[in-house]
């Protein structure tokens, strides 16, 4: 089965995660490389004949990046690279390998930075958010089957990972692959741990109560340009 890698970068194309998992990917072998470039300052010459397509979209929206990438793809099983996270070698091989037998999922997550916060939040979300409440964050890099997809994902700037679960799950549940997603916890290192573990349980509550996704992911961002 032919697997797409569909890759979303905004202002952090630049970063030196880009380029460690395009590196990965590469090593890995056998994947169609989609990258969605909507940074804002013209092409990002670290992309060039490292991904086989090359989609540019200026939007700072998160979900129409995913759908453009998407909609680029050929692969009947498609995984969503989140852009600061770096999937184990092995996982990425056992991926290719086992692609026939899967549905939907992720990677099981960790951060950078070995703190019992983070430790926890991390656990939560592999073991409640994704494990109990069927909801995969993209920072595991989410996989699915394409016919899974039975529409869009909303054009929405933040959370479209949870609208995407929501899509996803009203077929399967989700499955982790135990191969560790490590992701970037530059959030923390810049906001302060306590601040951005606050910022996040407030945005959740107000994502629940249907605050508007643009308000929203301006607070997120602020002080960051990471999207």
């Amino acid at each position: 089965m032919k697997v797409s890698v569909v890759l979303p970068l905004g202002p952090d194309a630049r970063s030196g995660w880009v380029s460690r998992i395009l590196d990965r990917l590469a090593e890995a072998g056998g994947f169609e490389v989609v990258c969605v470039d909507s940074s804002e300052d013209g092409e990002v010459p670290l992309l060039a004949g490292r991904c086989d397509r090359i989609v540019r979209l200026k939007t700072r929206s998160r979900g129409a990046r995913l759908q453009a990438g998407i909609e680029a793809s050929s692969g009947e099983l498609i995984l969503l690279h989140h852009p600061r996270s770096l999937i184990e070698a092995e996982g990425l091989r056992r991926l290719r390998e086992d692609a026939d037998r899967l549905l939907w999922g992720g990677f099981t997550h960790a951060f950078d930075w070995d703190h019992p916060l983070l430790k926890l939040t991390s656990w939560y979300s592999n073991h409640v958010r994704a494990g109990l409440r069927g909801i995969v964050y993209l920072d595991h890099c989410v996989f699915f089957r394409r016919d899974l997809l039975t529409r869009p994902i909303p054009a929405v700037e933040i959370f479209e990972d949870t609208e995407l679960s929501r899509i996803l799950g009203e077929s399967a549940p989700p499955a982790l692959l135990p191969f560790v997603s490590t992701t970037s916890a530059v959030r923390f290192r810049s906001n302060g741990l306590w601040r951005q573990a606050f910022l996040n349980a407030r945005l959740k509550l107000e994502y629940l109560l249907g605050r508007g996704d643009r308000e929203m992911n301006a607070r997120y961002e602020r002080g960051l340009g990471l999207n």
